[in-house]
Formats: structure tokens, C-alpha cells, sequence
């Protein structure tokens, strides 16, 4: 696999891949309602803080960590920005700068955010990294099941994410491997200018939508030769049962939720 394969799922042993999926499902939706929900500067922090801490135990990479904030930085320094000049009050202008007055109100609020965006980037990251594409997807449909008594096509629909999950790091590296064409005949992005930069999407997108649609026809092929039929008549592979380190997973990520209510 080439650099972006940090994107996949990588088997470390680590005690987080052991949790049930569905359980890790639902704690990564209490503690992202939970991030969302909080308005004490403190405690936002701290829920940061777990994520960074639960990023170590699960054995990943420390560097692709940084190379995720990083690739926020832009975005960061934006919201922050705004915040800071979006919530003024009197007396707590920090900074003036001619007719813009940053607050501190303003810059609070702002590295709130930034760190709500920064922990639900981080959640889902774990999600997709501690837990195969297959486990994810059959610990989803387990949970959305009941919807299927209104006739909803939950396996349709989890199927679709399950291949769309598996499709992203073999785009990436097509994408990858035809920006390096494109380098070696003297296009791409390495040329100065907008105009020119901008006139070199389309030679890079349009071998990538072909090959999509190929790599699409021939899974479709497959599955169809496989007499692939949904999920009708078939039976699940695994038995999935809550262990006790499931159940004080979901204990802990109801607590956080219900804390912000309190404090």
C-alpha cells in the first residue's frame, strides 16, 4: 500500500478493537452529542483529552495524529477568526485592529469550536481505524434493524457504506498514482499560477471517475455472479455478546452525556 494507507483498517491488538461494534457505534454517538452539547470550556477539554488518551491505547500512529490536526489548521484559524470578531461585548476587547475588535468571548468561543471539530474528527477516526470495514457495517445493520419493519432498506444502505468505506483508500491511491503521471508529463498542480493549477483538475479527475465506474461494474459483476440477493435468506456469520468492558463503555459515555446537564 502506498502513504495514504493510514486511511484502512490496521489490526494492532489494541483494547479498543476489542469492544463490540455495536457498542462502539453508539459511544462514539453519546460522545459526540456530548461534544456538541458542552458549553463549559473545561470540560471540553477534558473530553479532548480522553480522545487523545483513548488514541494511544489504541496503538495508532502518533504522526498521522498530528498530520490530521494539521490538515485542519486552516480551518482552525478561520473559525477562530470569526468567533473572535463575531462575539464582542464591552469591556473584553482584547485586540483592535482599526475597525475589527477581537474579544475575549469571542476568542473562548472560538477555541471551543475548534476543539468540538478537532474531537469529533478524532472520534470518527478511531471509529474507522480501531474497527474493520465488515464489523463496522454488521454492527450498523444489528442497530438499524428494527427499521426494517417500515420496509427501509437497511442492508442496501449499510452496504453502500460498508463499500464506499473500502472504495476511499483505493481512490486515494489511484489519485495518487495519477497526480505522478501527470508530474512526469509535466502537469498537475507544481505549475505556478491559479489558472494554471486550476486547468490541471480535470486531466487528474477524469481518469479517477473512469476508473471508479469500472472498479464499480466489475464489483457489480461479481456480486451478481455470487447471486448476490441482499440480505434475504441469509444468516449472520457472527454471534455478537456484550462483554463487561462493553457495558462500562456505554456506562462511561451516558455519564459524560448526562454530566453536561449538571455541571
Amino acid at each position: 500500500m502506498s502513504g495514504k494507507s493510514f486511511l484502512l483498517y490496521q489490526k494492532r491488538n489494541s483494547w479498543l478493537e476489542r469492544w463490540d461494534p455495536r457498542m462502539k457505534i453508539l459511544a462514539v454517538l453519546l460522545f459526540g452529542a456530548a461534544l456538541l452539547l458542552t458549553h463549559s470550556p473545561e470540560l471540553k477539554t477534558a473530553q479532548l483529552l480522553i480522545l487523545i488518551a483513548l488514541w494511544g491505547v489504541a496503538k495508532l500512529s502518533w504522526r498521522v495524529l498530528v498530520f490530521t490536526l494539521l490538515s485542519l489548521s486552516l480551518f482552525f484559524a478561520s473559525t477562530m477568526i470569526y468567533q473572535a470578531l463575531l462575539v464582542t461585548s464591552a469591556g473584553d476587547v482584547m485586540i483592535t485592529w482599526g475597525p475589527l475588535h477581537f474579544s475575549r468571548p469571542g476568542a473562548i468561543k472560538g477555541i471551543m469550536m475548534c476543539e468540538q471539530i478537532a474531537g469529533i474528527v478524532l472520534l470518527l477516526s478511531l471509529l474507522v481505524r480501531t474497527t474493520s470495514p465488515i464489523l463496522l457495517a454488521e454492527g450498523l445493520e444489528i442497530l438499524l434493524k428494527p427499521l426494517k419493519k417500515w420496509r427501509l432498506p437497511v442492508h442496501e444502505a449499510v452496504m453502500m457504506f460498508s463499500i464506499a468505506l473500502r472504495f476511499l483508500p483505493i481512490l486515494m491511491e489511484e489519485f495518487d498514482k495519477i497526480r505522478k503521471a501527470q508530474l512526469a508529463r509535466g502537469g498537475g498542480f507544481h505549475r505556478k499560477g491559479i489558472t494554471s493549477r486550476f486547468s490541471g483538475v480535470m486531466p487528474m479527475l477524469m481518469p479517477l471517475f473512469v476508473m471508479s465506474i469500472l472498479r464499480a461494474k466489475d464489483l457489480a459483476v461479481a456480486m451478481e455472479s455470487r447471486c448476490y440477493q441482499g440480505d434475504e435468506g441469509r444468516t449472520p456469520i457472527r454471534i455478537y455478546r456484550f462483554r463487561l468492558s462493553d457495558y462500562a463503555v456505554f456506562t462511561f459515555s451516558l455519564a459524560n452525556l448526562l454530566f453536561i446537564f449538571v455541571w
